[in-house]
């Protein structure tokens, strides 16, 4: 994993709605599910979006966990 690689564990249920909410930030950041059935997931981002991208997700509506 890279600094520009956030890891995320969620209910798997609940991916769709991470991946939306990324998308609908005008493109912050990327997701790729690593393990659907874990729920693990990467969120890809820049330099510039790291920051708003860790915001968003500290602040998420379902539970996660930054890895």
């Amino acid at each position: 994993m890279n600094k520009y690689q956030i890891k995320v564990r969620i209910d798997p249920r609940n991916i769709y709605v991470l991946d939306d909410v990324i998308e609908g930030y005008d493109g912050l950041g990327l997701v790729t599910t690593i393990n659907a059935k874990m729920g693990e997931v990467v969120v890809h981002v820049t330099p510039d979006t790291y920051d708003d991208i860790m915001t968003i997700l500290q602040n998420f509506p379902c539970p996660l966990t930054i890895m």
